[in-house]
């Protein structure tokens, strides 16, 4: 009868060491999920950028407690990419060289 082998450490592969992928039904969720979101998006709605969130606290007396929100967000036509940063957009953008007017 042979004698089984032990690997040593260094070949010796636990399941702590290989990586853990997501069960099959997560996957597949996952990709409907996919699916549903993009049905379910209108592709001309104009995106929006949120450019500032401002929110103030004030507690009264009587205990209740205000609380105002201030969002600055800016509208782009469909099709317009929002910058990558907020606030580093040109004051005074290139001209249009496809402009019929100049």
């Amino acid at each position: 009868m042979p004698s089984r082998r032990t690997p040593p450490a260094t070949e010796a592969i636990t399941d702590m060491d290989r990586p853990k992928d997501p069960p099959l039904a997560r996957s597949i969720g996952a990709f409907f999920g996919h699916i549903v979101d993009a049905v379910r998006t209108d592709p001309n709605e104009p995106a929006k950028a949120e450019v500032r969130r401002e929110t103030t606290e004030e507690r009264r007396p009587d205990g209740v407690m205000l609380r105002r929100t201030v969002i600055e967000e800016v509208v782009l036509p469909p099709g317009t990419q929002p910058p990558s940063t907020p606030g580093t957009g040109d004051a005074d953008p290139a001209p249009d060289t496809n402009d019929a007017r100049h």
